[in-house]
Order: C-alpha cells, then sequence, then structure tokens
C-alpha cells in the first residue's frame, strides 16, 4: 500500500512577512501556496505578483528619474 509524502522545495528568496531569506516552502501538491518556515506565515502567488508590482512601479520610475545633484 502506498503512503502519501509530502514533498517540499525551498527558493532563495526573502519572506513577504518576516523578510527572512531562504525559509520560504512550496509544497509541490499545493503550488499556489507558499510557507515560511520562520515565522510560519502562509502566503499566497497573488501576494507574490501584488509586492511585485510595487516594485515595479518604484524601479519605472528610477528609469526615468532626473539625476540627483547633491550638493551643499
Amino acid at each position: 500500500m502506498a503512503t502519501a509524502t509530502t514533498t517540499t522545495r525551498g527558493f532563495s528568496v526573502l519572506c513577504l512577512r518576516c523578510a527572512e531569506e531562504e525559509t520560504v516552502r512550496v509544497d509541490v501538491h499545493a503550488l499556489h501556496t507558499f510557507t515560511c518556515t520562520s515565522c510560519d506565515a502562509e502566503f499566497s502567488a497573488d501576494d507574490v505578483r501584488a509586492e511585485m508590482a510595487r516594485w515595479e512601479k518604484l524601479l519605472a520610475w528610477l528609469d526615468t528619474a532626473p539625476a540627483f545633484k547633491g550638493g551643499n
């Protein structure tokens, strides 16, 4: 009789909640839910997409921002 096993794989990314590195895990049987082994937070692929969209806005602004000329 076959037994069910949980297979997880880690990725070198920061947790969206606690910012710990290399603690995010995804269960290969439930690919759209991520779990942090450091803070036990769960978040979804949509949560990650929303965070990336916020960063995309900043990066787009940086690409068009004039150079800062500092001085006193």
